[in-house]
């Protein structure tokens, strides 16, 4: 048995970034308690073949409303690390301020307060978003050259961080609540008792044990994925890509504080591919497709994967330079390519799609 490194609350654990977090804290040594908003959650996460190899290092915790004072109060009560990986997707059609920007952040203040409440916290990592980096008032006019880095220092968009309710539309509550979390805990970081660390992803991409069919597997899977894989909608934003247990490795192991110690805590941690200098989006996009078409000949052919080999996002102004977190956190590895994880999720999607038609 590893040794018990504390408990790590980790909340919006039923979902991508937040499962793989769960079992990779879990084997790391680490006790977790899975924070969800239902209790139908909790029978998901369970059903995972991983997570029941420790059943007994994890319990859960049922927050309804993280919007609602001291929601996560009882929930962190003896935590030694959080890890606050829950937010919500900007749908179109969901009110922007009352299902967007208020939930980021009260949800961020809530566990702020709850982590001082508690007495034993040390540490809290914050999942973020390359939204924040941008003015949704440019509408899709950022192309697709990756002019600007995106690296551990880079800036967070003034404009999205003035931005308050009444807002235009969930894509602006979205960079506007990203964006003011990030700067608000920058700017208190060093008046708490215990760490921030701010993380920024790429397009988390990756299958899940969680995932009974295929169908389901589809519904859940990334956006950059579906695009190239089945010709499915154009992605609106793309900030660089990260494999899912890659993220996870950044956010569990910005927990160690031998690792990455309290002075040497970046601005934020960049959890995505480096892309590499000179190559376009349009390169790699090509690239990615005719590598699954050298892995699944058959399934292209027969039309499994309608591939969208030139369905390349429509916003893509960022190179990702995530050397640091790399070199720090990764343990002398390299963050799998977009390559490599289109191809896991493909054959994770393959697989289940042939157990589907043995049980039909």
């Amino acid at each position: 048995m590893a040794e018990d490194r504390g408990l790590v609350a980790i909340t919006g654990t039923n979902g991508t970034i937040g499962y793989a977090c769960t079992l990779q804290a879990a084997q790391a040594g680490y006790r977790v308690r899975c924070i969800v908003r239902r209790d139908a959650a909790i029978e998901y996460i369970q059903r995972g073949p991983t997570l029941q190899q420790f059943v007994d290092r994890v319990d859960f915790a049922v927050v309804p409303d993280n919007t609602a004072p001291g929601a996560y109060d009882e929930a962190l009560q003896g935590a030694k690390y959080v890890i606050h990986v829950a937010g919500v997707w900007p749908k179109p059609n969901y009110h922007p301020d009352n299902e967007v920007y208020y939930p980021f952040v009260k949800s961020m203040e809530n566990v702020i307060s709850a982590a001082k409440n508690s007495g034993t916290v040390r540490r809290v990592v914050f999942t973020q978003a390359g939204a924040a980096l941008v003015n949704p008032d440019d509408g899709d006019t950022l192309g697709t050259r990756m002019e600007k880095v995106l690296n551990e220092t880079v800036d967070v968009d003034a404009n999205s961080a003035s931005l308050r309710p009444p807002l235009a539309s969930a894509h602006h509550a979205y960079c506007a609540a990203k964006a003011h979390c990030m700067k608000h805990l920058e700017a208190i970081k060093s008046k708490l008792p215990f760490d921030i660390v701010q993380i920024i992803p790429g397009t988390v991409i990756g299958g899940s044990e969680l995932h009974s069919s295929a169908s389901e597997a589809y519904a859940q899977m990334d956006r950059m994925s579906r695009a190239i894989l089945f010709d499915d909608v154009r992605p609106r934003y793309a900030f660089g890509f990260v494999d899912v247990n890659d993220c996870a490795a950044v956010h569990v192991g910005s927990l160690d504080e031998k690792a990455l110690p309290t002075e040497e805590i970046p601005r934020w941690l960049i959890a995505a591919a480096t892309t590499e200098k000179g190559k376009t989006i349009n390169e790699v996009w090509r690239e990615v497709g005719e590598a699954v078409e050298r892995h699944f000949p058959k399934e292209v052919e027969q039309g499994v994967f309608r591939l969208g080999k030139h369905n390349i996002p429509i916003n893509m102004p960022y190179r990702v330079d995530s050397g640091w977190t790399q070199s720090r956190l990764l343990e002398r590895r390299r963050f799998k390519s977009f390559e490599d994880c289109v191809l896991h999720v493909a054959k994770c999607y393959l697989d289940l799609r042939a157990r589907d038609e043995e049980k039909s």
